[in-house]
């Protein structure tokens, strides 16, 4: 059984207020450093993180850029990102209800597109891609963390993963497509 982008939002509605406890089985602020790293973070750009849930990531990353914008579908997801961005003073990220392949976004209008754990759940990685590749300035970056290729049909229904995971030839392809280059692909080694 497969996924669909609604079911995925509803999935993460009814899971946005123990999501934060949920995801730690999964990942930890490995990801944040890995991303801006990745990114070249120097406290003075713009980041975009796509599909930014409970705001992990965007909280993250607050400190390193002037300013984030987070975007997910979820309101539930959303609502929980604003409880605990606030709750840390953070005030530098502005939070949108949007879909991974339709960023609000002008072309070219961030230094940086980030996305942690969401591209699984995609109905169309490359769309996704593509529209993170969109709305970032030549030379800018576009870094994901997600799951390798691996069996775990559990996932599907009880994660509400769309794919599960993805090879490095898939990812190369994508980005490629994307019209993105220096394509590179790291394991962080994170459960």
């Amino acid at each position: 059984m497969s996924m669909d982008s609604t079911q995925v939002r509803e999935f993460f509605d009814a899971h946005a207020g123990a999501w934060d406890e949920m995801h730690e089985s999964f990942y930890d602020e490995t990801v944040v450093e890995a991303l801006a790293l990745r990114c070249g973070l120097d406290g003075r750009g713009h980041v975009v993180d796509v599909g930014t849930g409970t705001g992990f990531v965007a909280g993250g990353l607050a400190g390193r850029a002037a300013r984030v914008t987070g975007t997910d579908t979820s309101t539930g997801m959303l609502a929980q990102a604003r409880t605990n961005l606030d709750g840390l003073g953070i005030d530098n990220v502005t939070l949108t209800e949007a879909p991974a392949d339709r960023i609000p976004l002008d072309d070219d209008s961030a230094d940086a597109a980030v996305a942690n754990m969401v591209l699984h759940h995609a109905p169309d990685p490359a769309a996704m891609l593509a529209e993170m590749a969109r709305v970032v300035r030549p030379g800018g970056t576009v870094a994901i963390t997600d799951c390798m290729s691996h069996e775990h049909e559990w996932m599907r229904t009880e994660q509400a993963d769309v794919w599960l995971g993805f090879d490095r030839e898939q990812l190369a392809e994508w980005f490629a497509g994307a019209g993105l280059v220096g394509f590179d692909h790291a394991a962080l080694g994170t459960a």
